[in-house]
């Protein structure tokens, strides 16, 4: 079995994401304002847990008959509770063609050859086995929907996504990038 002292074999390098942990953001998130929302719904499983990439049969768990968030996170399990990194967050509406469940297994082609999202593509690449799903079904219009995804993104700007729709974040971020 190797050892954490044996000779690093990776580029580490290949493995750097910048993260901004801004306590300023964090303290403005509020979604008081949206009534059909309720946090307390959070659910997570392992995403990952095939070597092949595939997803795992626990997204059946996923609701279906909802729209709502969903966070993908890189989670080392090293220490129990501890340690997770935000990646991605998304959403879905609630549709005749789209949901939930429907919505987060679209993404099962990032992990193979035929992927067009080159960010999503690397993380289930790099970090496959350690990334995990978090998902908020919410009953509430796709405007509610959008409006705490725009809001969750803005205050946790995960490196994952490309695009902050809040015009105030999106500018303070590209002043430095």
């Amino acid at each position: 079995m190797s050892s954490i002292y044996d000779e690093v074999e990776q580029d580490l390098e290949a493995f750097t994401n910048t993260y901004i942990m801004s306590t300023e953001l964090w303290s403005k998130f509020d979604i008081r304002d949206l009534k059909d929302v309720d946090f307390s719904l959070w659910k997570s499983i392992k995403l990952i847990d095939d070597p092949n990439g595939k997803f795992s049969e626990k997204i059946a768990e996923v609701p279906n008959n909802y729209g709502g968030i969903y966070v993908y996170s890189i989670h080392p399990s090293i220490i129990p509770n501890c340690g997770s990194y935000v990646m991605y967050i998304g959403m879905a509406s609630k549709t005749d063609s789209e949901n939930l469940r429907a919505r987060i297994r679209q993404y099962q082609k990032e992990t193979g050859a035929s992927f067009t999202r080159e960010r999503l593509h690397r993380l289930f690449k790099k970090w496959g086995n350690y990334v995990y799903l978090h998902y908020l079904p919410v009953n509430a219009s796709r405007e509610v929907i959008l409006t705490l995804e725009d809001r969750l993104i803005a205050s946790l700007t995960p490196p994952c996504n490309a695009d902050i729709r809040v015009k105030s974040v999106k500018t303070a971020v590209r002043a430095f990038n």
